[in-house]
């Protein structure tokens, strides 16, 4: 499947809310949501989809996004 700039931006910010919780959250070395989103804007369609961790085997990106897709 084929996914847009935009939705793999939101997917990534999704997993990211979802790893830092309030009890994970360190605002001394982890970005904010929103610096985060941004800092993911500025990045091209391939650096996005190296962001995914993802694979063509065992994590795919249809699997990232699946998990955290909207």
């Amino acid at each position: 499947m084929l996914y847009t700039v935009e939705q793999i931006v939101d997917a990534l910010c999704n997993e990211y809310e979802a790893l830092f919780t309030q009890k994970t959250f360190n605002p001394a070395s982890d970005l904010s949501y929103d610096e985060y989103r941004n800092a993911m804007l500025k990045k091209t369609l391939p650096e996005l989809i190296q962001e995914t961790s993802t694979d063509q085997e065992y994590y795919t990106l249809d699997t990232f996004m699946r998990k955290y897709g909207n």
